[in-house]
């Protein structure tokens, strides 16, 4: 199993790195600070604006739960299609910023 992490402390931290070894999963590296690289990154981004835009998920955390659930299972194969398309052009940005912040 191959995982792509940014720099996060949780991400970093001893036990997860254990965790990792013992489980036999490989991590992909890529630049410090940027999680630009990382496709889940516009996913992620996709799913909190489409929870945070249904009311019910501020009721209670069942409810987020539950909205969470029914985006998720919402996402389409264009939404993939569309968030992996994007990547030529981060990996352009963040070459261009030198592994720095880039525009996204």
């Amino acid at each position: 199993m191959l995982v792509v992490e940014d720099g996060a402390p949780a991400h970093t931290a001893g036990l997860s790195k254990s965790a990792r070894l013992r489980l036999g999963i490989h991590t992909l590296t890529h630049p410090p600070n940027s999680p630009d690289l990382n496709p889940i990154e516009p996913l992620w981004g996709l799913l909190k604006t489409r929870v945070s835009a249904q009311r019910k998920s501020r009721e209670s955390l069942d409810a987020l739960w539950e909205v969470a659930q029914s985006v998720w299972a919402e996402i389409s194969e264009e939404d993939l299609r569309r968030v992996m398309g994007s990547m030529p052009a981060r990996v352009k940005a963040v070459r261009k910023a030198q592994g720095m912040h880039s525009p996204f």
